[in-house]
């Protein structure tokens, strides 16, 4: 199957025409001359017949999945390539940076060059059509705010493109979730949890870059217009209401908005819109018409509840799940507290693949009994099918031939004649093998090493912050984040480290940022 996926994934990729160097555009007239910006964007291109390709791969696994052929396998398979794809938007996302920083600093480094300065510069009786090429803000903006608010028109696309990488995973995180609640599969649960854990990571990752490609023009424009509107004096007092009550509903959405898997790129519609408004009251002001056209045509075409609902991405649970039942036997009359209500609805027994495990043998059965009362209120019990066409009613969960033994004395004095029941990796074993494998496991775990260390991280705002982001790729490279959560808690998990040093000093690291919580976890 592997092979088979991988020769698939290959004929797909040599059918795709991926540009090269000299082919590719600058997206920014100038920069083809710089080499390493030229290098970026077609690797970007690679990267994304990549993504394409496997991207169609794994949706024509999908399929075959939900026919019913090999699910298993399948499952597997889909699985690694879902952690491929993973890898390559991630390398695709820190291009992206990359990319969008080259293009920032080359606006900033040319911003007095008459193809990307602003466009008029000899205004008109009405000002020019671009807000920031009229004398009031060339007299009181410095150089680099004005080339940084010239360049705003370049994010809208890039926004846009985050948005909908965003969309697409987590369209993929709602199939898991599908998948989840229903597989039957202990190892394919474990497996569509942690890849639950690495699709939101990457959500946050790409509603990360908005960091880099807004936040910065959108604190300079605030900062900078509070100051203008004080300057002109001559704003309406109503209209200073609006924008301040304005200001205050995005605050209390980037308050809410922390909640929610990309929050950055959820409020970025709203923040747009309160800069547009302060804008356009500027320009009202200082009597620029042509100004305030242009930025009322662009506030019509935002639509910014509408686009803010469109990014709003609720964090979706992942509660935990085991098919394998692990406890005591516990007797109770409350039909409630018990895992069954009739003899219909006693589920199937899971065992787990690895490792030693015992259960309770309450009573063996050519045909179905006629009701619950055969097994006197005990809780949790489960059902085995035998080859012999008998089914086994067995009941508790243990890791410990021990605790297996004191539950079948428990059932004998409750009437049942009981026996222990003991399995090793995934088959049936007999109890005394099994104790003997469980006493050469306990002594392996005690004399082994443990298998790594991770770096578990708790922030308060509920989402990694870039700089803590930066800090694990330059002093961890190549090491995963997974997030998680627990209860109210979200909690990204780094590694694996071979060493609790290597562990510590990342940890180390980390603890200079305020508001969070780090520590080094065994694995």
């Amino acid at each position: 199957m592997r092979n088979l996926s991988r020769i698939i994934l290959a004929s797909a990729l040599l059918g795709t025409a991926v540009p090269s160097a000299e082919a590719q555009q600058a997206r920014i007239a100038g920069l083809e001359r710089d080499e390493n910006y030229m290098q970026l964007l077609s690797r970007q291109s690679q990267l994304k017949a990549e993504e394409d390709s496997t991207v169609t791969l794994i949706n024509n696994n999908r399929k075959l999945f939900e026919s019913g052929t090999e699910r298993s396998k399948l499952g597997e398979e889909i699985v690694r390539l879902e952690g491929e794809l993973f890898e390559i938007r991630n390398r695709i996302g820190k291009i992206t940076a990359q990319v969008a920083a080259i293009e920032q600093e080359y606006i900033i480094r040319h911003m007095d060059d008459p193809a990307t300065g602003p466009e008029e510069t000899e205004p008109s009786a009405a000002g020019a059509r671009n807000l920031f090429a009229n004398p009031f803000f060339t007299e009181n903006l410095s150089g680099k705010d004005i080339a940084l608010f010239s360049a705003v028109p370049s994010i809208e696309p890039e926004a846009v493109k985050i948005n909908k990488r965003i969309s697409n995973l987590y369209g993929q995180l709602t199939t898991v979730k599908r998948q989840y609640d229903a597989a039957d599969d202990q190892d394919t649960i474990d497996s569509l949890l942690t890849r639950s854990g690495e699709l939101k990571e990457q959500i946050e990752q790409v509603d990360a870059l908005m960091e880099r490609l807004w936040l910065e023009t959108y604190d300079r424009k605030l900062d900078n217009y509070l100051v203008l509107l004080d300057k002109i004096g001559t704003i309406d007092r109503l209209r200073l209401e609006q924008l301040d009550q304005e200001s205050r509903q995005v605050r209390r959405a980037e308050s809410l908005a922390g909640e929610q898997l990309a929050p950055l790129a959820a409020i970025y519609p709203l923040q747009k819109k309160l800069t547009l408004d302060y804008e356009i009251a500027l320009a009202q002001a200082l009597g620029l018409r042509l100004a305030e056209d242009s930025l009322n045509t662009e506030s019509k075409r935002l639509s910014a509840a509408a686009a803010a609902q469109a990014a709003t991405y609720p964090d979706i649970p992942f509660a935990p799940r085991n098919l394998v039942t692990y406890g005591p036997i516990v007797k109770t009359e409350d039909a409630a507290l018990r895992n069954y209500s009739t003899v219909d609805d006693i589920p199937v027994l899971h065992i787990p693949k690895k490792g030693i495990y015992y259960t309770v043998q309450l009573a063996l059965y050519n045909t179905r009994p006629g009701n619950i009362s055969a097994f006197k209120g005990m809780t949790p019990v489960m059902y085995q099918k035998l080859n012999n066409g008998q089914t086994r009613y067995v009941a508790g969960g243990f890791t410990s031939y021990a605790e297996a033994q004191a539950a079948v004395t428990q059932m004998t004095r409750a009437g049942f004649r009981a026996s222990v029941v003991a399995f090793a990796d995934g088959k049936a074993t007999t109890a005394v093998k099994a104790k003997a494998q469980e006493a050469a496991a306990r002594q392996a775990a005690e004399n082994a090493h443990t298998n790594g260390y991770n770096v578990a991280i708790i922030p308060a705002a509920l989402r990694l912050p870039t700089a803590m982001r930066e800090t694990i790729a330059a002093r961890a490279p190549g090491k995963t984040i997974v997030r998680s959560s627990s209860g109210s808690e979200v909690i990204y998990s780094v590694g694996a480290f071979a060493t609790q040093a290597e562990a510590e000093r990342l940890a180390e690291a980390l603890r200079s940022q305020p508001n969070v919580k780090i520590k080094v976890v065994a694995l």
